[in-house]
Parts: structure tokens; C-alpha cells; sequence
């Protein structure tokens, strides 16, 4: 018998670590109501995926966010987690009405004794951001509705402004993040303090009047929260942008390779090929260049797939060598988008270079095109 119990418990236990590897453990087997009970019974909030079978941040978030096992182990230890799709007429209508989901993805808190949405997030999120989300719910204080009360109510407390802001921040409301910043910058902070410094480097992108403060007194700031840090923010704010307005800003590093990509995507628009090839060629050759970084923004600029029609060959054989590089050359070797890059710009050259050839005939069994779209995810209806 004891050998029966254990053997059991072992089973019991060895299902729980193998769901909470595979990440969150969505009750596909309730329906609300009784999902409702089930969280009242283990004291829990319910958690809602809002979806739509369309929409690609929910696919995104479903294969690369909700199946890690530190999100699962967390939403699985706090909530009992439902997914909800919008369009479903037997519940999922009448639910995303209920709860004024207009757009996917919306993650719903709700709490099962009244039944009421106690927070509300969307968007794509990063895990991390992802399970922060889920502790705000879980803290009455930082619940978004409690926030946005208390700042309809005239709160503008440091403490407020800041959770309010990495709220906003978190559901890309970028507007509604800088009037905050405004508002929180006015209380008397200063950008040195470290944790407004936090705030600034997370959420207010772009050569803001901030940005300006801080290469107009480059040497304080260095000072107080690092030259790597400092020069890290403005390289990050400065990708893009007017590049005489980024000229008159105090020299860091990145400045000068911000310039140069600026340049090259002019070029590129303007057609220009040749020139942006030689900077181009240039920065590859130049032993100084962060490679890694090249690459982040070249595989940008060197994509063929939606305008190789319109490119010269000699612009066109140039981009499928830079995607030939950025192939060979990214640290990140499970990025499967750039080898799809590569493959796809070789298999164009081939139907350039050889415009009557059977080599590549067009499939007739399976796909007739190469891309990363996942055949799970469905076309957007149209209205």
C-alpha cells in the first residue's frame, strides 16, 4: 500500500514540475463559471488571455512568453489562468464585451468574487515585464484601476507618478509616459538621482530636452552614474534622428556609428547604392566596428524581401552578401530570421540570374512561398 501512495504522490509531483516547465497551465478544461469557483476555492484572481486566432502579439506572447517555466511557475502559483478567444460565440463574445476587450492582446485580473476586472494590461510584453505585470495584480496598490484613481483623485506623489509610468510604459502608451515624466520631473527631481535616472533610461525615448540636459552637462553625469551607463542612453536615443541635432550633442561613444548608419539609410532612400555600399564596406572592414551591433541594424537596410523588383542588380547582389554576413556573423545563432533572410535573398538571385531555368521551379505541393509566418496563425478578417 505505502508503495501505491508513494508511487502516486511521485506521479502527482512529477506532473506538477513538468507543467510548470512547460509554462502557464491554461484551464482549457473550465468553463468561466466554473473557473470562477475554482479561483474562489484556492483564494486566487482569475487571469484572462484575451485573444484572437488573427492577431500576432497573442500567437507571440502564447509560444515565446507564456510557455517559459519562470512565467509558468509564477501565473501558475497565483492565478488560475484562462484563455479567451474574443470571437468564440459561446462565451468568448459575450466575455470580451463584458469587459471592454477592444483590442488583443488584453490581459484581464479578475477577481472571482464579484466578478470585476481588478487590472487590466495588453500588448506584447517581455517576460520580465510579463510577470511584473501579474505582481501588480496581485498588489492592491499598483492594480492599474487603483493608480488611475488615485491620479483622477490629484495624487502626484513621486511614488505614484513612477509605478503609473512603468504601467503606461508597459502597454506602449508612450504620450501619456512623457506628460508623466513632465509631471514628475516638476516635482523638483533631478535626472542624476538614480532612480529617476532608471525612469528616463527605460521609458522616455528620442533626443528629448532631457537627453539635451544630459550631453549639455555630459561630465556630472558620468560622474555620478557611470561614463557606460551615460554613453549607453545617449547611443540608444540617438540611432535615429536629425543628424545635425545629433552633431551638436557632447561626443560618447556610439555617436560617430549612429552618424554613419543615419547617412546610409539616407543614402539608401535616396538611391544612392554605391555610396551606401562603401560606407557600408567600410564599417565591416573597420576592426573598431561592434559587429554585433552592425548587424542588428544592417539586416534592416540589406532586406530584398518586399522591393527586390525595384533594386538594381548591383545594389541587389550587394544585400544578399551583407545578409550572407549578418548570417554567418550573429551571436545569436537561434535567430532563425535572419538564415530565412539569407535563404530567401538567394533563392531571388537564382530566379534573377537565371530567369528561364527549371532549378527552382515554383512548388506545387505544400507552400509556394518562404516566409516565417506561422500556419497557425490566421488571416485578420476583413470588415
Amino acid at each position: 500500500m505505502k508503495k501505491i501512495i508513494f508511487s502516486i504522490l511521485g506521479l502527482v509531483c512529477f506532473n506538477f514540475a513538468f507543467s510548470a516547465d512547460r509554462g502557464i497551465n491554461f484551464r482549457h478544461d473550465l468553463k468561466w463559471n466554473e473557473a470562477l469557483e475554482l479561483a474562489k476555492a484556492e483564494n486566487k484572481l482569475v487571469f484572462v488571455d484575451f485573444y484572437t486566432q488573427w492577431c500576432g502579439p497573442c500567437f507571440n506572447m502564447a509560444q515565446k512568453v507564456f510557455t517559459l517555466p519562470d512565467v509558468g511557475s509564477f501565473y501558475n502559483s497565483n492565478f488560475i489562468s484562462m484563455k479567451i478567444d474574443c470571437e468564440e460565440p459561446e462565451e468568448g463574445v459575450a466575455l470580451a464585451k463584458k469587459y471592454g476587450v477592444r483590442s488583443y492582446p488584453t490581459y484581464g485580473f479578475i477577481d472571482p468574487a464579484s466578478g470585476e476586472m481588478v487590472h487590466r494590461s495588453s500588448s506584447r510584453q517581455e517576460p520580465e515585464v510579463f510577470i511584473q505585470t501579474g505582481e501588480s495584480a496581485l498588489d492592491p496598490d499598483l492594480r492599474s484601476f487603483v493608480l488611475e484613481k488615485k491620479y483622477e483623485d490629484g495624487d502626484r506623489s513621486i511614488e505614484l507618478l513612477t509605478n503609473l509610468i512603468n504601467y503606461k510604459a508597459s502597454i506602449y502608451k508612450r504620450d501619456e509616459v512623457s506628460k508623466l515624466f513632465d509631471e514628475l520631473m516638476s516635482n523638483g527631481m533631478k535626472l542624476t538621482d538614480p532612480a529617476i535616472w532608471t525612469v528616463f533610461d527605460n521609458h522616455i525615448k528620442g533626443i528629448t530636452p532631457y537627453l539635451k540636459s544630459v550631453s549639455d552637462n555630459y561630465a556630472e553625469f558620468c560622474t555620478v552614474l557611470g561614463k557606460e551607463n551615460v554613453d549607453a542612453k545617449l547611443a540608444k536615443e540617438t540611432q535615429y534622428g536629425d543628424p545635425e541635432e545629433i552633431a551638436a550633442l557632447c561626443d560618447f561613444d556610439g555617436k560617430q556609428f549612429n552618424l554613419k548608419m543615419i547617412d546610409i539609410n539616407s543614402l539608401v532612400r535616396e538611391k544612392k547604392y554605391d555610396e551606401a555600399a562603401e560606407l557600408i564596406d567600410n564599417l565591416i572592414a573597420d576592426p573598431a566596428t561592434d559587429r554585433q551591433e552592425l548587424i542588428n541594424r544592417l539586416k534592416f537596410i540589406a532586406r530584398v524581401s518586399y522591393n527586390s523588383d525595384n533594386m538594381p542588380d548591383s545594389w541587389f547582389e550587394k544585400c544578399v552578401g551583407y545578409l550572407r554576413f549578418i548570417a554567418y556573423n550573429n551571436d545569436n545563432r537561434d535567430d532563425a530570421y535572419v538564415h530565412q533572410e539569407y535563404a530567401d535573398a538567394l533563392e531571388r538571385l537564382i530566379a534573377r540570374k537565371y530567369p528561364d531555368s527549371k532549378l527552382l521551379p515554383t512548388p506545387t505541393v505544400g507552400k509556394t512561398v518562404y516566409n516565417m509566418r506561422p500556419d497557425a496563425l490566421k488571416q485578420k478578417p476583413k470588415k
